[in-house]
């Protein structure tokens, strides 16, 4: 797997560690105003997100930015969600889009074959090369530790996704949009992110990337990610 390079807080990208975005599905109005409706509510109405990272208590996020995370992370669970079922394999469920209040939240984005096999969702800019996992949400097992209701557990498939066009934290700006350009970039098995954890592939806290990390953060580039297609289960 490719290592970060690291000089004075930023990290250094090269040809080999850049993957070309390549948006191979288009997101309708219809999918955009149901993502923007839950991600509304989420972040200025009855719902509620998280506003502080987990394991950290230097930062809140603001409504804008809960917005922008939650808008472009459902539509990456879309996105993900027609990929599988256009290559036959069906997700037991859609994505979730009832809105919750505090107190509960998903610890999951998927599960395949009747809850057997669980997956997560990473939704990034459309020119993001690395796949971010904060360190202090997992184990040595890679299991993750912030579940609602059980004990901490493993997800098989983490799904990386590049996303154009997310940047307005005004829902009013998407009202008339009718595409959004995705890529499901590729996804980590849990055999490779426990290869990623034992290699202490460690992004720390305070490397720039666009802004600083708040938190220690598990890395593997978008180049090294397995491609959707080739999924078995």
């Amino acid at each position: 797997m490719i290592k970060a390079k690291i000089e004075f807080d930023r990290i250094i990208f090269n040809y080999d560690t850049r993957k070309e975005f390549a948006p191979d599905t288009k997101l309708k109005s219809e999918s955009i105003k149901k993502c923007l409706h839950f991600a509304s509510e989420m972040a200025y109405g009855e719902g509620y997100h998280k506003s502080q990272s987990f394991g950290s208590t230097n930062y809140d996020r603001s409504p804008k930015e809960i917005f922008i995370n939650t808008f472009q992370g459902k539509l990456a669970e879309l996105a993900v969600y027609n990929e599988l079922s256009s290559i036959g394999i069906r997700p037991d469920n859609p994505p979730e889009f009832d809105v919750w209040g505090k107190g509960r939240w998903e610890d999951c984005d998927f599960t395949l074959n009747n809850g057997a096999i669980r997956a997560s969702v990473k939704s990034t800019k459309w020119f993001g090369n690395l796949l971010l996992l904060e360190k202090n949400k997992y184990n040595q097992k890679g299991e993750f530790l912030e579940t609602f209701e059980s004990e901490p557990q493993a997800y098989d498939f983490t799904f990386m996704v590049r996303i154009s066009g997310v940047k307005s934290a005004k829902p009013e700006n998407y009202l008339e949009k009718n595409e959004i350009d995705v890529e499901v970039t590729g996804f980590l098995s849990h055999s490779k992110f426990l290869q990623v954890i034992n290699e202490k592939q460690i992004i720390p806290q305070g490397v720039i990337l666009g802004t600083p990390l708040i938190v220690d953060n598990y890395y593997i580039f978008a180049q090294d990610l397995t491609e959707v297609k080739y999924l078995r289960i």
